[in-house]
């Protein structure tokens, strides 16, 4: 396409499942000329022919050489009630690489051009069968690593955040209208008892858009993750423990102190939070060049991280080394972790308790598998702030995007306010209104440009 906004008019096509074997392939199709194209490739077994939203079974034919390429299903769907508004058909060949490579080579020389990443659901954006937030939650459920970043995409999908857009935005447009009905009278100042009541609409919305906004970190955290290190000395248990959250042996466990030395990282599902663990080398000043670079690597995977598991073992006494790293872990979000329970006590909890404050350790035995249940569910606690995940149906932005835009409605709102009290012209008061309306606008798509289409469409995969 030579623009980021679709021709609509042309006809796309692209395979709509991943590459690779499998059973099924499905190839899609969408625009005016689909219907037709589908009939010259797509020939129905028996006296069957065409039922509209009926799978049909028959054998694919390559126009050229007549000859057969495949026995499939096809299904054609007439606009408007499709899922990109027009009309659609869709092959179902079998997998693999060849037939559905050969399929859309065939869609293609019968004048379909390829669809480009996300084309499918712009077009459903462009042709009114979803708004701009509902078409991200598309993307959003395609690339969910979790059962609750699902649900939060889903419920986005429904419309959940795009009815509290509306919501707000018809709040503001009320005091919009009180505030141009002054427009006729410049030069009387709004009357005081309205003028409360304006206050007071604003300042509700306000403080609705302002608990949105901080809801950010936690959906963000849902949507894509969370990085964390796992950080501490030479053989205090950081690989036992990554392989009991793992549920199995991913990394060597060895008494022999520094046998990690380069990183280990896997992915787990801590109470719907995806989180990326690196299982680093232990910490330690050491002559050994190989593991000296994996100490500073350590270090390195730490600053990066969002997360870090700090692990003490309590048969070892507290010292400097151990200081260090609990310093090092305090400009993160972080958990303490007492490891090795089985073993005799050396480590003097007063001085660990004069060192974390307020924040209390967890204790484990790895080698017994033993208090793995309460960290996992302190991991969580840590990262959600709370003992429990959201509830689906309580609205969470996982969007930055969404929280940029909401950050500038409630900065225009909040200067409409200050506008307010200064007693400025309705004319200046309603520009602020305006603006904060446009801004939530954004979210949906009702206020958009073409540049913005492209790069939120962009990141797609074809054929969606």
């Amino acid at each position: 396409m030579s623009s980021l906004v679709p021709e609509r008019e042309s006809t796309i096509a692209a395979i709509s499942t991943p590459p690779g074997e499998g059973g099924v392939a499905v190839i899609r199709i969408s625009g005016g000329e689909s219907h037709s194209i589908a009939r010259k490739i797509f020939v129905p077994a028996g006296n069957s022919g065409f039922s509209e939203r009926k799978l049909c079974f028959g054998k694919i034919i390559d126009p050229e050489t007549g000859g057969t390429v495949d026995e499939a299903l096809c299904v054609v769907m007439s606009s408007p009630d499709t899922y990109t508004g027009e009309d659609i058909a869709e092959i179902h060949s079998h997998g693999g690489h060849v037939v559905p490579r050969k399929v859309l080579e065939i869609l293609t020389g019968l004048g379909a051009t390829l669809a480009a990443p996300g084309e499918f659901t712009q077009r459903a954006f462009l042709n009114g069968k979803m708004d701009l937030a509902q078409a991200e939650a598309v993307s959003d459920i395609i690339s969910a690593q979790t059962e609750q970043s699902l649900r939060y995409a889903e419920a986005q999908l429904e419309g959940t955040l795009s009815g509290k857009v509306n919501e707000l935005k018809d709040q503001i447009l009320d005091v919009l209208a009180e505030i141009e009905a002054n427009l006729d009278f410049p030069e009387e100042d709004i009357d005081p008892v309205a003028k409360n009541r304006l206050r007071e609409a604003s300042e509700s919305v306000e403080k609705e858009l302002s608990a949105l906004i901080d809801s950010y970190d936690t959906g963000r955290m849902f949507r894509d993750g969370v990085t964390m290190v796992i950080l501490g000395k030479p053989n205090v248990g950081k690989s036992s423990i990554l392989n009991c959250l793992l549920e199995t042996q991913r990394a060597i466990v060895s008494p022999i102190a520094g046998t990690t030395r380069d990183f280990i990282e896997e992915r787990i599902n801590v109470g719907g939070i995806p989180l990326v663990i690196t299982d680093t080398a232990g910490i330690r000043d050491t002559g050994d060049r190989i593991e000296r670079l994996g100490v500073e690597l350590s270090l390195k995977k730490a600053e990066e991280s969002e997360f870090v598991l700090v692990v003490l073992d309590q048969s070892t006494e507290l010292d400097a080394l151990d200081r260090k790293i609990l310093k090092t872990a305090a400009k993160k979000k972080h958990l303490v972790v007492i490891n090795k329970m089985d073993l005799e006590e050396k480590l003097e909890r007063s001085k660990l308790r004069r060192v974390l404050g307020r924040k209390k350790p967890v204790e484990t035995s790895a080698l017994a598998k033993e208090g793995i249940g309460r960290l996992r569910q302190a991991m969580f606690e840590t990262l959600a702030g709370s003992p429990r995940a959201s509830d689906a149906s309580e609205l969470v932005l996982t969007n930055l995007r969404h929280k940029k835009s909401m950050e500038k409605a409630r900065d225009q709102l909040r200067m409409f306010l200050e506008l307010l009290e200064r007693n400025e012209y309705p004319e200046i008061l309603s520009i602020e209104l305006r603006n904060s309306m446009n801004s939530l606008g954004e979210i949906t798509g009702e206020v958009t440009t073409e540049d913005l289409l492209g790069r939120i469409f962009s990141r797609f995969c074809i054929g969606k």
